[in-house]
Protein backbone atom coordinates (compact mmCIF):
# COMPACT_ATOMS: atom_id res chain seq x y z
CA UNK A 1 0.00 0.00 0.00
CA UNK A 2 1.61 3.55 -0.88
CA UNK A 3 2.32 6.14 1.73
CA UNK A 4 -0.72 8.78 2.41
CA UNK A 5 -0.49 12.18 3.93
CA UNK A 6 -3.03 12.87 6.23
CA UNK A 7 -4.11 15.39 3.88
CA UNK A 8 -4.37 12.65 1.64
CA UNK A 9 -6.68 10.57 3.58
CA UNK A 10 -9.15 13.17 3.94
CA UNK A 11 -9.99 13.82 0.17
CA UNK A 12 -10.48 11.88 -2.96
CA UNK A 13 -12.16 8.44 -3.16
CA UNK A 14 -12.82 5.90 -0.59
CA UNK A 15 -10.01 4.50 0.81
CA UNK A 16 -11.57 1.19 1.46
CA UNK A 17 -9.42 -0.83 -1.55
CA UNK A 18 -6.32 0.79 0.57
CA UNK A 19 -7.03 -0.67 3.52
CA UNK A 20 -5.11 -4.17 4.28
CA UNK A 21 -6.38 -7.06 5.29
CA UNK A 22 -7.73 -8.46 8.83
CA UNK A 23 -5.24 -8.53 11.45
CA UNK A 24 -2.78 -11.66 11.72
CA UNK A 25 -4.36 -13.62 14.90
CA UNK A 26 -1.06 -14.61 16.11
CA UNK A 27 0.16 -11.55 16.04
CA UNK A 28 -2.91 -10.11 18.67
CA UNK A 29 -2.36 -13.16 20.48
CA UNK A 30 1.14 -11.63 21.48
CA UNK A 31 -0.71 -8.63 22.20
CA UNK A 32 -2.38 -10.42 24.37
CA UNK A 33 0.38 -11.94 26.24
CA UNK A 34 2.16 -8.95 26.87
CA UNK A 35 -0.70 -7.70 28.59
CA UNK A 36 -1.04 -10.62 30.90
CA UNK A 37 3.00 -10.30 31.34
CA UNK A 38 2.02 -6.11 32.33
CA UNK A 39 -0.54 -8.07 35.78
CA UNK A 40 1.69 -11.42 36.10
CA UNK A 41 5.16 -8.14 36.65
CA UNK A 42 2.43 -6.53 38.77
CA UNK A 43 2.86 -3.53 37.50
CA UNK A 44 -1.14 -2.94 37.68
CA UNK A 45 -3.84 -4.99 39.45
CA UNK A 46 -5.45 -5.09 35.93
CA UNK A 47 -5.85 -4.36 32.63
CA UNK A 48 -8.58 -4.66 29.64
CA UNK A 49 -7.63 -4.90 26.11
CA UNK A 50 -9.79 -4.37 23.17
CA UNK A 51 -8.74 -4.22 19.25
CA UNK A 52 -10.79 -3.07 16.64
CA UNK A 53 -11.22 -3.33 13.07
CA UNK A 54 -13.37 -1.39 10.42
CA UNK A 55 -15.37 -0.91 13.10
CA UNK A 56 -15.63 -4.65 14.77
CA UNK A 57 -13.98 -5.81 17.64
CA UNK A 58 -11.31 -8.62 17.02
CA UNK A 59 -9.89 -8.85 20.06
CA UNK A 60 -11.36 -8.38 23.35
CA UNK A 61 -8.78 -9.69 26.06
CA UNK A 62 -8.36 -9.38 29.90
CA UNK A 63 -6.02 -10.05 32.65
CA UNK A 64 -6.01 -9.11 36.86
CA UNK A 65 -8.45 -7.77 39.15
CA UNK A 66 -10.45 -4.83 39.74
CA UNK A 67 -8.68 -4.03 42.76
CA UNK A 68 -5.48 -5.45 43.91
CA UNK A 69 -5.30 -8.16 46.59
CA UNK A 70 -8.13 -10.16 46.94
CA UNK A 71 -10.57 -8.05 44.43
CA UNK A 72 -13.19 -9.99 41.27
CA UNK A 73 -11.40 -10.50 38.36
CA UNK A 74 -11.35 -8.17 35.22
CA UNK A 75 -14.04 -9.13 32.48
CA UNK A 76 -15.01 -7.59 29.26
CA UNK A 77 -18.13 -5.73 30.93
CA UNK A 78 -15.20 -3.82 33.72
CA UNK A 79 -15.72 0.08 33.52
CA UNK A 80 -12.32 1.82 33.80
CA UNK A 81 -12.38 5.96 35.02
CA UNK A 82 -10.77 6.70 31.75
CA UNK A 83 -10.31 10.33 32.88
CA UNK A 84 -8.82 12.17 30.08
CA UNK A 85 -10.33 9.98 27.34
CA UNK A 86 -12.98 12.01 28.28
CA UNK A 87 -11.95 15.01 26.00
CA UNK A 88 -12.93 13.44 22.82
CA UNK A 89 -16.33 13.22 23.94
CA UNK A 90 -16.61 16.44 25.15
CA UNK A 91 -15.11 17.85 22.17
CA UNK A 92 -17.92 16.22 20.37
CA UNK A 93 -20.29 17.79 22.29
CA UNK A 94 -19.48 20.99 21.55
CA UNK A 95 -19.21 20.02 18.06
CA UNK A 96 -22.46 19.12 17.97
CA UNK A 97 -24.11 22.12 19.72
CA UNK A 98 -22.42 24.14 16.50
CA UNK A 99 -24.37 22.32 13.90
CA UNK A 100 -27.50 22.59 16.46
CA UNK A 101 -26.98 26.56 15.79
CA UNK A 102 -26.38 26.79 20.10
CA UNK A 103 -22.85 27.69 19.58
CA UNK A 104 -20.49 29.32 17.10
CA UNK A 105 -16.88 27.73 16.93
CA UNK A 106 -15.38 31.44 16.79
CA UNK A 107 -17.06 33.45 19.18
CA UNK A 108 -15.49 34.46 22.49
CA UNK A 109 -16.61 32.69 25.81
CA UNK A 110 -17.06 35.55 27.59
CA UNK A 111 -20.52 35.95 25.69
CA UNK A 112 -21.50 32.23 27.57
CA UNK A 113 -19.29 32.53 30.74
CA UNK A 114 -18.52 36.39 30.90
CA UNK A 115 -16.67 35.36 34.51
CA UNK A 116 -14.03 33.60 32.08
CA UNK A 117 -13.35 37.23 30.79
CA UNK A 118 -13.44 39.19 34.21
CA UNK A 119 -12.08 37.47 36.96
CA UNK A 120 -8.48 37.73 36.44
CA UNK A 121 -8.68 40.97 34.25
CA UNK A 122 -6.41 39.79 31.52
CA UNK A 123 -7.19 41.63 28.12
CA UNK A 124 -6.43 38.40 26.14
CA UNK A 125 -8.97 36.17 27.45
CA UNK A 126 -11.58 38.22 26.07
CA UNK A 127 -10.75 37.23 22.24
CA UNK A 128 -10.71 33.13 23.53
CA UNK A 129 -13.21 31.25 21.90
CA UNK A 130 -13.90 27.63 21.48
CA UNK A 131 -11.61 26.73 18.70
CA UNK A 132 -8.23 27.40 20.93
CA UNK A 133 -9.79 26.13 24.24
CA UNK A 134 -10.72 22.63 21.62
CA UNK A 135 -7.22 22.24 20.68
CA UNK A 136 -5.25 22.81 23.42
CA UNK A 137 -4.15 26.65 22.20
CA UNK A 138 -5.57 28.92 24.22
CA UNK A 139 -2.71 29.63 26.91
CA UNK A 140 -4.47 27.88 29.69
CA UNK A 141 -1.81 25.74 31.94
CA UNK A 142 -2.60 22.27 32.33
CA UNK A 143 -3.86 22.32 35.60
CA UNK A 144 -5.99 24.11 38.32
CA UNK A 145 -3.87 24.76 41.49
CA UNK A 146 -6.88 25.08 43.51
CA UNK A 147 -8.79 21.77 42.07
CA UNK A 148 -7.13 19.30 45.31
CA UNK A 149 -8.68 21.53 47.75
CA UNK A 150 -12.24 21.60 45.63
CA UNK A 151 -12.46 18.21 45.32
CA UNK A 152 -11.06 17.41 49.00
CA UNK A 153 -14.30 19.47 49.89
CA UNK A 154 -16.75 17.76 47.35
CA UNK A 155 -17.53 20.68 45.81
CA UNK A 156 -20.20 20.94 43.04
CA UNK A 157 -19.82 21.01 39.40
CA UNK A 158 -20.08 25.01 39.25
CA UNK A 159 -17.43 25.74 41.66
CA UNK A 160 -14.82 23.97 39.90
CA UNK A 161 -16.18 25.61 36.74
CA UNK A 162 -15.61 29.37 38.87
CA UNK A 163 -11.90 28.08 39.80
CA UNK A 164 -11.25 27.42 36.43
CA UNK A 165 -12.35 30.14 34.91
CA UNK A 166 -10.15 32.45 37.35
CA UNK A 167 -7.43 30.61 36.22
CA UNK A 168 -4.67 32.62 34.59
CA UNK A 169 -3.31 32.12 31.60
CA UNK A 170 0.57 31.15 31.04
CA UNK A 171 1.19 33.04 27.56
CA UNK A 172 -0.82 34.51 25.17
CA UNK A 173 -3.25 32.34 22.91
CA UNK A 174 -2.23 30.80 19.73
CA UNK A 175 1.33 30.55 20.42
CA UNK A 176 1.93 27.08 22.26
CA UNK A 177 0.02 23.75 22.64
CA UNK A 178 -0.47 23.32 26.46
CA UNK A 179 -2.39 20.22 27.23
CA UNK A 180 -5.33 22.27 29.44
CA UNK A 181 -7.27 20.20 32.08
CA UNK A 182 -8.71 23.92 32.99
CA UNK A 183 -9.84 24.69 29.16
CA UNK A 184 -12.21 21.48 29.07
CA UNK A 185 -13.58 22.82 32.58
CA UNK A 186 -14.30 25.85 30.66
CA UNK A 187 -15.68 23.83 27.08
CA UNK A 188 -17.96 21.69 29.56
CA UNK A 189 -19.08 24.87 31.14
CA UNK A 190 -19.84 26.49 27.31
CA UNK A 191 -22.01 23.37 26.54
CA UNK A 192 -24.14 23.64 29.88
CA UNK A 193 -24.31 26.99 29.16
CA UNK A 194 -25.38 27.23 26.08
CA UNK A 195 -27.89 24.24 25.97
CA UNK A 196 -28.98 25.19 29.39
CA UNK A 197 -28.66 21.76 30.44
CA UNK A 198 -26.22 19.88 32.97
CA UNK A 199 -23.21 18.77 30.53
CA UNK A 200 -23.59 15.32 31.38
CA UNK A 201 -26.89 14.89 30.10
CA UNK A 202 -25.58 17.29 26.78
CA UNK A 203 -22.81 14.56 26.38
CA UNK A 204 -24.66 11.10 26.97
CA UNK A 205 -27.72 12.52 24.85
CA UNK A 206 -25.84 13.84 21.58
CA UNK A 207 -22.69 11.84 21.96
CA UNK A 208 -23.18 8.75 24.15
CA UNK A 209 -26.08 7.28 22.73
CA UNK A 210 -25.86 7.85 19.11
CA UNK A 211 -21.85 7.96 19.18
CA UNK A 212 -22.68 4.13 19.88
CA UNK A 213 -21.18 4.30 23.76
CA UNK A 214 -24.40 4.08 25.53
CA UNK A 215 -22.71 1.18 27.69
CA UNK A 216 -20.36 4.52 28.63
CA UNK A 217 -21.36 6.92 31.61
CA UNK A 218 -20.18 9.78 33.84
CA UNK A 219 -22.92 8.31 36.44
CA UNK A 220 -21.98 4.64 37.23
CA UNK A 221 -25.46 3.19 38.35
CA UNK A 222 -25.17 0.71 40.94
CA UNK A 223 -25.52 -1.74 38.43
CA UNK A 224 -22.13 -0.71 36.65
CA UNK A 225 -20.82 0.12 40.16
CA UNK A 226 -20.52 -3.56 40.73
CA UNK A 227 -18.17 -3.57 37.78
CA UNK A 228 -15.96 -0.81 37.88
CA UNK A 229 -12.06 -0.93 38.20
CA UNK A 230 -10.73 0.79 41.14
CA UNK A 231 -7.97 3.49 40.55
CA UNK A 232 -4.74 3.45 41.83
CA UNK A 233 -2.83 6.51 42.44
CA UNK A 234 -2.75 10.31 43.79
CA UNK A 235 -6.14 11.09 42.51
CA UNK A 236 -8.23 8.67 43.61
CA UNK A 237 -11.63 10.91 43.57
CA UNK A 238 -13.13 8.65 40.43
CA UNK A 239 -13.30 5.65 43.54
CA UNK A 240 -15.89 7.77 45.85
CA UNK A 241 -19.49 8.57 45.22
CA UNK A 242 -18.54 12.45 44.49
CA UNK A 243 -16.40 11.75 42.05
CA UNK A 244 -18.97 9.35 40.44
CA UNK A 245 -21.65 11.97 40.54
CA UNK A 246 -19.59 15.36 39.92
CA UNK A 247 -19.67 14.55 35.61
CA UNK A 248 -16.19 16.12 34.84
CA UNK A 249 -15.73 17.38 31.32
CA UNK A 250 -12.06 16.68 32.04
CA UNK A 251 -12.02 13.26 32.97
CA UNK A 252 -15.19 12.23 34.46
CA UNK A 253 -16.24 8.85 31.63
CA UNK A 254 -16.46 5.36 33.01
CA UNK A 255 -15.86 3.10 30.11
CA UNK A 256 -15.26 -0.76 28.53
CA UNK A 257 -12.59 -1.04 26.14
CA UNK A 258 -14.31 -2.57 23.42
CA UNK A 259 -16.81 0.25 23.60
CA UNK A 260 -13.69 3.41 23.30
CA UNK A 261 -12.02 1.43 20.53
CA UNK A 262 -15.00 1.41 18.51
CA UNK A 263 -15.47 4.88 19.14
CA UNK A 264 -12.38 5.77 18.10
CA UNK A 265 -12.63 3.67 15.23
CA UNK A 266 -15.55 5.27 13.94
CA UNK A 267 -13.57 8.38 14.14
CA UNK A 268 -10.85 7.12 11.77
CA UNK A 269 -13.30 5.76 9.45
CA UNK A 270 -15.43 9.28 9.48
CA UNK A 271 -11.70 10.57 8.23
CA UNK A 272 -11.41 8.89 5.56
CA UNK A 273 -15.41 8.74 4.42
CA UNK A 274 -16.16 12.21 5.73
CA UNK A 275 -19.16 10.03 7.35
CA UNK A 276 -20.71 10.72 11.01
CA UNK A 277 -19.09 9.40 14.29
CA UNK A 278 -19.56 10.01 18.27
CA UNK A 279 -23.14 11.72 17.36
CA UNK A 280 -21.72 14.61 14.95
CA UNK A 281 -21.31 15.20 11.35
CA UNK A 282 -18.63 14.19 9.05
CA UNK A 283 -17.34 18.09 8.60
CA UNK A 284 -17.20 17.93 12.44
CA UNK A 285 -15.25 14.79 12.34
CA UNK A 286 -12.97 16.10 9.92
CA UNK A 287 -12.25 19.21 12.46
CA UNK A 288 -11.85 16.31 15.17
CA UNK A 289 -9.26 14.23 13.29
CA UNK A 290 -7.04 17.14 11.78
CA UNK A 291 -4.87 19.58 12.63
CA UNK A 292 -6.42 22.75 13.91
CA UNK A 293 -3.47 24.40 15.73
CA UNK A 294 -1.84 26.12 13.07
CA UNK A 295 -5.14 27.92 12.42
CA UNK A 296 -5.47 28.83 16.44
CA UNK A 297 -5.77 31.89 17.81
CA UNK A 298 -7.19 33.70 14.51
CA UNK A 299 -7.88 37.28 16.05
CA UNK A 300 -11.37 38.84 15.59
CA UNK A 301 -12.22 42.19 14.57
CA UNK A 302 -13.59 44.50 17.58
CA UNK A 303 -17.21 45.76 17.32
CA UNK A 304 -17.13 48.58 14.05
CA UNK A 305 -13.94 47.68 12.99
CA UNK A 306 -11.96 50.59 11.19
CA UNK A 307 -9.22 48.01 9.78
CA UNK A 308 -9.18 44.66 9.30
CA UNK A 309 -7.57 42.37 12.53
CA UNK A 310 -4.22 41.78 13.09
CA UNK A 311 -1.98 39.53 11.23
CA UNK A 312 -3.61 35.78 11.47
CA UNK A 313 -1.73 32.64 12.59
CA UNK A 314 -2.86 30.51 9.85
CA UNK A 315 0.13 29.07 9.07
CA UNK A 316 -0.33 25.77 7.80
CA UNK A 317 2.30 24.55 10.62
CA UNK A 318 1.60 22.89 13.87
CA UNK A 319 2.39 24.74 17.17
CA UNK A 320 4.90 23.17 19.19
CA UNK A 321 3.96 22.29 22.83
CA UNK A 322 2.39 18.71 24.23
CA UNK A 323 1.59 17.72 27.44
CA UNK A 324 3.38 19.78 30.50
CA UNK A 325 5.81 17.09 32.52
CA UNK A 326 4.80 14.31 30.33
CA UNK A 327 6.09 14.93 26.41
CA UNK A 328 6.49 17.72 24.37
CA UNK A 329 7.48 18.53 20.92
CA UNK A 330 8.38 21.08 18.06
CA UNK A 331 5.59 20.32 16.24
CA UNK A 332 2.21 19.10 18.05
CA UNK A 333 -0.61 18.66 16.21
CA UNK A 334 -3.68 18.25 18.12
CA UNK A 335 -7.11 18.00 16.30
CA UNK A 336 -10.62 18.90 18.39
CA UNK A 337 -10.42 16.67 21.34
CA UNK A 338 -8.51 14.07 19.30
CA UNK A 339 -4.42 14.29 19.47
CA UNK A 340 -3.26 13.50 16.29
CA UNK A 341 -0.17 11.63 16.22
CA UNK A 342 1.77 13.62 13.13
CA UNK A 343 5.50 13.15 12.77
CA UNK A 344 5.76 12.92 16.61
CA UNK A 345 9.11 10.59 18.23
CA UNK A 346 8.88 8.75 21.34
CA UNK A 347 5.27 8.21 20.96
CA UNK A 348 2.68 6.45 22.99
CA UNK A 349 1.14 4.87 19.65
CA UNK A 350 4.53 3.40 18.62
CA UNK A 351 6.22 3.69 15.64
CA UNK A 352 4.29 1.45 13.15
CA UNK A 353 1.38 3.53 13.18
CA UNK A 354 0.67 5.94 10.88
CA UNK A 355 0.82 10.32 10.87
CA UNK A 356 -3.03 10.66 10.65
CA UNK A 357 -3.43 8.31 13.84
CA UNK A 358 -5.95 10.04 16.38
CA UNK A 359 -5.00 9.17 20.10
CA UNK A 360 -5.54 10.18 23.77
CA UNK A 361 -4.29 9.14 26.68
CA UNK A 362 -5.68 9.32 30.46
CA UNK A 363 -3.95 9.80 33.54
CA UNK A 364 -5.89 6.92 35.44
CA UNK A 365 -3.35 4.44 32.94
CA UNK A 366 -5.76 4.22 29.77
CA UNK A 367 -4.88 4.95 25.81
CA UNK A 368 -6.99 4.80 23.05
CA UNK A 369 -5.87 5.21 19.44
CA UNK A 370 -7.10 4.78 15.70
CA UNK A 371 -5.17 4.58 12.26
CA UNK A 372 -7.17 6.00 9.45
CA UNK A 373 -4.98 4.47 7.22
CA UNK A 374 -5.43 1.08 8.72
CA UNK A 375 -8.17 0.48 9.57
CA UNK A 376 -7.45 -0.60 13.49
CA UNK A 377 -7.95 0.57 16.67
CA UNK A 378 -6.88 0.21 19.87
CA UNK A 379 -7.76 0.95 23.36
CA UNK A 380 -5.88 -0.52 26.55
CA UNK A 381 -7.30 0.77 29.99
CA UNK A 382 -5.75 -0.03 33.65
CA UNK A 383 -5.89 0.77 37.17
CA UNK A 384 -2.98 2.35 37.72
CA UNK A 385 -2.21 5.64 37.21
CA UNK A 386 0.78 6.86 34.66
CA UNK A 387 2.44 8.73 37.23
CA UNK A 388 4.12 5.29 38.16
CA UNK A 389 6.23 4.66 35.21
CA UNK A 390 4.33 1.21 34.30
CA UNK A 391 3.13 2.62 31.10
CA UNK A 392 6.13 4.12 30.06
CA UNK A 393 8.68 1.99 31.17
CA UNK A 394 11.03 4.58 32.93
CA UNK A 395 11.75 8.12 33.16
CA UNK A 396 14.84 10.43 31.83
CA UNK A 397 17.12 11.45 34.10
CA UNK A 398 17.33 14.86 33.52
CA UNK A 399 13.13 14.86 34.10
CA UNK A 400 13.20 12.78 37.08
CA UNK A 401 9.41 13.47 37.68
CA UNK A 402 8.19 12.98 34.10
CA UNK A 403 6.16 10.60 32.18
CA UNK A 404 8.80 10.72 29.21
CA UNK A 405 9.14 7.40 27.82
CA UNK A 406 6.51 5.35 27.14
CA UNK A 407 8.11 1.91 25.96
CA UNK A 408 5.22 -0.54 26.85
CA UNK A 409 2.45 1.56 25.04
CA UNK A 410 4.49 1.90 22.31
CA UNK A 411 5.38 -1.86 21.93
CA UNK A 412 1.91 -2.85 22.50
CA UNK A 413 0.76 -0.80 19.71
CA UNK A 414 3.69 -1.84 17.50
CA UNK A 415 2.69 -5.00 17.94
CA UNK A 416 -1.07 -4.38 16.84
CA UNK A 417 -0.16 -2.10 14.12
CA UNK A 418 2.07 -4.66 12.78
CA UNK A 419 -0.63 -7.02 12.73
CA UNK A 420 -1.98 -6.20 8.99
Amino acid sequence: MSEMTVNELMTGDSRTAAWPDAPRTDRLALAAAMVDDWVASRLVPGVSLAVAWRGEVVLEHTAGKLSAGNGEPVSPATHYPVASLTKPVTAAAVMALIERGDLYLDEPVRRWLPEFATLTGETARRQITARELLCHAAGLPKDDPDLPGLFAREAPFAAILESAAAVPLTMPPGERVIYSNVGYWVLGGLVAAASRMPFQEVATDLVLRPGGLSGATFRPNDEVATLLARRYGPDRIANTAYGRTLGSPSGGLFATAADLARFAGAFAEGAVHGTRAGGVSGASVRMMTTDQTAGAAVPLPSPNPRRPPAEARRTGVPLPGGIPGVREWDACPWAFGWEVRGDKVAHWTGDLTSPATICHIGQSGCLVWADPRSGLSLAVLANRDLGSGWATGGRPENSPGAVDSPPRWARLSDIVAGSV
